[in-house]
Parts: C-alpha cells; structure tokens; sequence
C-alpha cells in the first residue's frame, strides 16, 4: 500500500512516499480502506522531534475515517462496507476505567503514530472496539474531526467544564482545529464567546463561527478580557497554547474553571497559588475524548449543530506541503488530507 512516511524527525520534507506491506488484521481488529486524514497539530510537533518518546520511522495520522474492507474472525459487530471513524487512542476495553466509559483514561491507552500505523496511508489497521459507525449523511472528511478536534472539544467544554446558558467562555488559538468546533458547541449551549486570536485577519471568520466577542491579541490579552467583561472575567476558560496560561488565569473571574488542553510551546509557566485561592479557581487538564463523547459528536456533526471546519482537501502526496501550511498559520481549522 502507499503510506506517508515520516523519515526522520525535522522539517515537513522529512514526509516521503512509500510503498509499505498492507496490515493484515488481527482476530479482533479490522482493515479500513482510509477515506481521509486529519492533520492534527501533535502531528507536527512529533515530525519535528518535540514529543519525547515518540519516534520517527513511523506513520503519522490519528485522525482517521473509511471504509471497512476486511474483518477479523472474532469480530461480530462490524461487516465489510461499513463506514466508519477510528478512535483517536487504542484501550484495552476490559479495565476498570474503559468498563465505566471512560476510555480515555485506560492505563493500556496507546496512539496511532507512536505505538500502531498511523493513518497517513491507504489503509489502517483498527481494533473493533475503536472503530465508530457513521451516521449515514456524514461525509468522510467530516468524519474523520469527530474524534480528536470535536471529541476533544466535547469533552472539556461540555463533561469537565459543563459549559451552559449564560456562561462567558474564554477560547484562545480560537482559529485552530480545536478553537473552531469550540467556539460552535459553546454557543450551541447558550454561552457568551470571547475568542483570542493574534490575526486581524480572521476575526470576521471568528464572529460568523459564533464569537460574540474577538480580541486580536500578541498573548498579552487578560486586560483586554477584563474590559469587555465589565471586570467581571470569564466563567470558563479553554487553554489551548499553553504557554498563555498565566493570561488566562488572570482573564478569569470568580469560581472559574480552566480547561488545559494544548502545550504547542512545551515549557514550564509560573502560576500564582494565591490567584487560584483568591479567585477560588479549578484548573484541570484534558484530552481526547471517550467513545460516547465521539458517537455524540457524530450526532451534532448529522443534525447540522457542529460543522467541522475544514480549510482545504489535500492528497496525501502533498502532506509535506499542508504541514507548511500549518506551521505558517495560513490555515483556519483542519486540513484533511484524502485521495492519491
């Protein structure tokens, strides 16, 4: 089969094509012809070395949609021909953690690229249980954002924030994969959205997203967000950098929630203890989705709710070049690679 292939770690050229043995599936897995693949931003830091264990010599690719072509002996719940969207991590199933839903947490929990194939190639290997129908008017490239952008998004804003009517809800890298589909299920639930970006460029395509409010910002943005707060500060806050997270801290008001989910800049950042008791605030992490938050992602994505935001359609052959793209922030939303 071809695959894309991340040679070595460095600059975007380090993705060549190959012609690679196509994966034959195990008794409980089954082989997906790859319809499309999104083009994650853990994507690109693991290209250039920046995520510590994860090698080179492999597959990129998590975010991953297609058509089932063959089937394990074990597996009964999945035929040939059925459509279907990867689980953006693979889990044991049989823990306690996946047992109660939540399959994000298992300690068995592995990823595509870094411990199995990657999805930048014509067909993936996928265990049964990491596979997810999709609903029938669902295209493929939209499918292929419900579990890692959307389901991602659904989780901290929804599950560990629980984001509703009347919230103020803070997103910064608003423009992003994550950003896009947030800004639509935070105002989908009735909240206020401030969106941060540092392009005056887009801040028209942030308003027709859903933002109530956007502030062009160099990162220095949490006197802006106390202005037009009425020095009130936010309820919610969706931390997707990082490296911004003492802004946002002080962009926040009283009983807040912070929800950290990038680390794009991986360094440490000071946090004042005494801001977190003065203002009786809860930062928590998070990241991926569970198997129900993606099935619900699917149903927002049917009923027209969420519209995965896609900014172009790239074959896979040109995935050195969407890299680029990515890397020089001339990119709103994902871009998916499909077709060869």
């Amino acid at each position: 089969m071809k695959a894309i292939f991340l040679k070595d770690f460095g600059a975007p050229d380090q993705l060549v094509l190959r012609e690679i043995p196509t994966p034959e599936p195990g008794p409980d897995d089954v082989l997906v012809r790859v319809e499309s693949a999104g083009i994650c931003h853990h994507d690109l830091l693991h290209r250039a070395g920046k995520l510590p264990g994860a090698p080179a010599g492999v597959i990129l690719g998590h975010e991953v949609s297609g058509e089932i072509v063959q089937t394990g002996a074990s597996v009964t719940a999945l035929t040939v021909g059925d459509r279907v969207v990867g689980y953006q991590r693979r889990f044991c199933g049989t823990c306690r953690d996946c047992l109660r839903g939540r399959q994000d947490l298992c300690r068995s929990l592995s990823l595509p690229s870094i411990d199995t194939e990657g999805a930048y190639a014509e067909y993936i290997r996928l265990p049964a249980i990491s596979a997810i129908r999709i609903p029938d008017n669902v295209p493929y490239p939209q499918a292929a954002l419900a579990s890692c952008p959307i389901g991602t998004a659904m989780r901290a804003l929804v599950s560990q924030a629980g984001v509703q009517a009347g919230d103020t809800v803070l997103i910064n890298g608003a423009s992003g994969g994550l950003g896009v589909h947030q800004i639509q299920i935070a105002k989908a639930r009735g909240a206020h959205v401030i969106a941060i970006t540092g392009s005056e460029r887009k801040v028209d395509f942030l308003r027709d997203l859903g933002a109530g409010t956007v502030l062009v910002s160099d990162g220095q943005y949490s006197r802006d967000v106390w202005a037009a707060t009425a020095k009130q500060g936010v309820d919610v806050a969706m931390e997707n950098l990082g490296f911004t997270l003492p802004q946002t801290l002080r962009s926040m008001g009283m009983g807040g929630r912070v929800i950290v989910l990038g680390n794009v800049s991986p360094a440490d950042v000071p946090v004042s203890p005494g801001l977190l008791i003065g203002r009786r605030l809860r930062i928590q992490g998070s990241g991926s989705a569970t198997l129900d938050e993606v099935r619900q992602s699917l149903a927002l994505i049917s009923a027209g709710i969420v519209r995965p935001w896609i900014d172009r359609i790239m074959p896979f052959p040109e995935a050195a070049r969407a890299h680029e793209l990515l890397e020089a922030r001339q990119v709103d939303g994902r871009i998916i690679l499909s077709g060869w």
